[in-house]
């Protein structure tokens, strides 16, 4: 390339040399031509790097967001999660509660606190589903968070409550602990209950009659355990129960072991409570293989399902 003038509208002329035996070629190119020229290329690469930048910083924040909104939804699903097992600690505060309940109610011991309420804790159904919530938006996760952090504070209050309770019922238990080995307290066997405790329609299609005991049904050979320490003072056949046992407990209770297959233990003999007396079975006046349970106090029939803790 060679200058031809030295002002502004000057020319270049640029040769384009073949190789050998070809006629050379050359272009004349103003000098505003080629400075157009560079500017147009120097704004085009501009642009491109500025536009390519853009484009990136685009994506990064549109792959920001898709992470951000990916764990959105993953912390939505964890306090979804942590929800519901505030509502698992809940049912199991109330179940021990109600275990709680049923020793005190058989050792006739007042509460030692109002452990029954647990601070007016609401249940499930004390606020709109957390999925539901969440929908709503900041509004909802804001009432959904207000929410658990009453019932962290409720259960934090009903868990000590129910601490001292539990110390008070210990108490209790410590000084009653020989009452409590001649009190009937557990299931007899492992079956299904199939008739319980008081009126029914006879078994044997003839109008209705009373129902002393309860009758949990099982496989043939099913171990029978004493309910209750004590001293047996029956193990035979009796014309309606067929083999069966029977058990002083003491303190006013006896027990009643009906239908047996067959017995392992003598009268006289002292049992512990959850000893083997016997097996399930279908022997005397039986309907099928079942268990007859029989709970009397001071010789009165009384529900035996009163005082089995985990009924």
């Amino acid at each position: 390339m060679s200058p031809r003038n030295d002002k502004k509208d000057r020319t270049y002329t640029i040769l384009f040399i073949p190789a050998a035996r070809e006629r050379m070629k050359k272009l004349d190119v103003s000098h505003r031509w080629m400075m157009g020229a560079w500017i147009s290329g120097s704004s085009f690469l501009a642009l491109f790097f500025v536009f390519t930048g853009v484009a990136l910083y685009l994506l990064h924040k549109e792959n920001r967001m898709v992470e951000l909104a990916h764990s959105s939804q993953h912390q939505k699903e964890e306090i979804v999660q942590i929800y519901g097992r505030l509502q698992e600690i809940h049912s199991r505060l109330l179940q021990l509660a109600h275990q709680e309940k049923k020793i005190r109610m058989i050792l006739n011991s007042s509460a030692g606190t109002d452990s029954d309420a647990l601070r007016g804790l609401g249940g499930p159904d004390a606020l709109m589903a957390p999925s539901v919530l969440i929908q709503k938006g900041p509004n909802g996760m804001s009432e959904l968070m207000e929410e658990m952090d009453h019932q962290l504070d409720s259960l934090r209050h009903g868990i000590s409550d129910q601490e001292v309770s539990l110390v008070s019922l210990r108490n209790s238990i410590v000084r009653q602990r020989i009452r409590w080995a001649y009190t009937p307290s557990i299931w007899p066997v492992k079956g299904v209950l199939t008739s319980g405790f008081g009126w029914r329609s006879s078994p044997f299609g003839v109008g209705r009659d009373f129902h002393p005991g309860i009758d949990i049904a099982g496989p043939v050979g099913v171990p029978v355990v004493a309910t209750a320490q004590g001293t047996v003072t029956f193990a035979g056949w009796d014309q309606g129960y067929g083999k069966s046992v029977r058990i002083n407990n003491g303190n006013g209770f006896e027990t009643l072991f009906g239908h047996l297959d067959q017995f392992v233990v003598y009268s006289g003999e002292k049992v512990n409570r959850g000893e083997v007396i016997g097996y399930l079975g279908n022997t005397g006046l039986s309907t099928g293989p079942h268990l007859h349970y029989e709970i009397f106090r001071d010789n009165v029939p009384i529900n035996p399902t009163r005082y089995i803790i985990d009924y």
